[in-house]
Order: C-alpha cells, then sequence, then structure tokens
C-alpha cells in the first residue's frame, strides 16, 4: 500500500508499507521533485517495524487530541 501526502509543489510524504530480509516495514519518507520530473526520496524519514504500527498511531492520535 502506498500513500502521498501533499507537503508544498515541489515535495511530498509517502507512506508505505514493504518488507526488508522478511521483516514488514512502515516508512514515512520525504519524495522531492527532480528535474527530470521524477519523484525521489530524501534521507529524511522514518521506518519501523508493522509490529509497531499501533504504537506510533496511538501516540499520533495523543498529539492530535492535544
Amino acid at each position: 500500500m502506498r500513500f502521498e501526502i501533499d507537503r508544498n509543489p515541489t515535495e511530498k510524504i509517502i507512506i508505505e508499507d514493504s518488507e526488508y530480509k522478511g521483516k514488514e516495514l512502515v516508512s514515512l519518507r520525504i519524495h522531492f521533485l527532480s528535474k527530470e520530473d521524477e519523484w525521489l526520496p530524501t534521507k529524511k524519514g522514518v521506518t519501523f517495524r508493522r509490529d509497531q504500527l499501533e504504537e506510533v498511531i496511538d501516540a499520533l492520535n495523543k498529539i492530535n487530541a492535544g
């Protein structure tokens, strides 16, 4: 699965799931629009194990609630 959130005309946050060495991962990474009109990843982002997803969602919901 992959979701894209526009940050501005030349940057977006891409959230996607993947697998690496048999481990299920979730990645949130900033991508930028290159001169060739291609979206490329930056070093800015985070990747965590899929089994940590509920904990991350819970923390984000607490931040959202204030």
